[in-house]
């Protein structure tokens, strides 16, 4: 069986390099296509370029990771001082957000990518949640990856009967999330402290976001727990790549 064709956005970073120190690159960390590949999809990167209708009809589905903030003055926030913002990337992925979704183009949209759709169909993000219990400030990287806090699901979501739970523990590597929520989204998943922590569309199409990390729970428990996400998001990807090869053979 042929394997759908899953795009996966890119970071554009500085990195020391062969050829020195501060080079630019696009960069992915692994554990984003891991699980991808593991549920039966092909792999190919999306760093910020042109042809946005040419990439996306060429997709099966596509995956908006996560990374740096949207600039706040694409929803009417102020920059925060001190912030690095990208509006190539923004630019980019808001475009491949609308796009994706007037194909019907299955998504999986994880923390940045969550806000980035937000911004996109009309919604607005908290710049910076203020300090809960649940949700505390930027912290060193061995911290924020081992920081934990549960979510409840609303009880008629995608998300609950995929899981076949209304309560979960999830990773908190964010320090923004949904505002006021954009036409089309439904917030479907609570931290105890209020923050979203998932929305879903209205309506039939395949499309899951989450504020949490899903590719980072690795732990092989945790892992197991999100499986059936990427299972999910990659079997609609396959059928809508069926669907379009039926169609293609039907024109001939």
């Amino acid at each position: 069986m042929t394997r759908p064709l899953i795009g996966i956005t890119t970071w554009r970073r500085l990195i020391d390099t062969d050829l020195g120190t501060g080079r630019p690159a696009h960069t992915l960390g692994a554990e984003y296509a891991a699980p991808v590949e593991a549920a039966g999809g092909a792999v190919v990167l999306l760093p910020p370029t042109g042809g946005v209708d040419e990439v996306l009809d060429r997709l099966d589905g596509l995956v908006l990771s996560g990374g740096e903030d949207v600039h706040p003055s694409r929803y009417g926030g102020a920059p925060q001082d001190g912030k690095t913002y990208d509006s190539a990337r923004d630019g980019y992925e808001i475009a491949l957000a609308l796009g994706a979704r007037d194909r019907g183009l299955p998504v999986l949209a994880i923390c940045r990518g969550l806000q980035v759709s937000t911004v996109a169909f009309g919604g607005s993000l908290i710049v910076d949640i203020p300090a809960t219990e649940h949700h505390h400030p930027v912290r060193g990287a061995d911290e924020q990856l081992s920081a934990r806090h549960p979510v409840v699901f609303a009880e008629d979501s995608r998300l609950a009967a995929l899981y076949g739970t209304t309560e979960r523990i999830v990773n908190t590597i964010h320090h923004q999330s949904v505002d006021r929520s954009a036409p089309g989204l439904r917030p479907v998943a609570w931290a105890p402290d209020g923050i979203v922590e998932a929305v879903e569309t209205d309506g039939d199409w395949p499309f899951w976001a989450v504020q949490w990390h899903p590719e980072k729970m690795i732990d092989p428990d945790e892992a197991a727990e999100e499986r059936p996400l990427f299972a999910a998001f990659v079997e609609a990807a396959r059928e809508r790549a069926a669907e379009s090869s039926a169609a293609k053979k039907g024109t001939r």
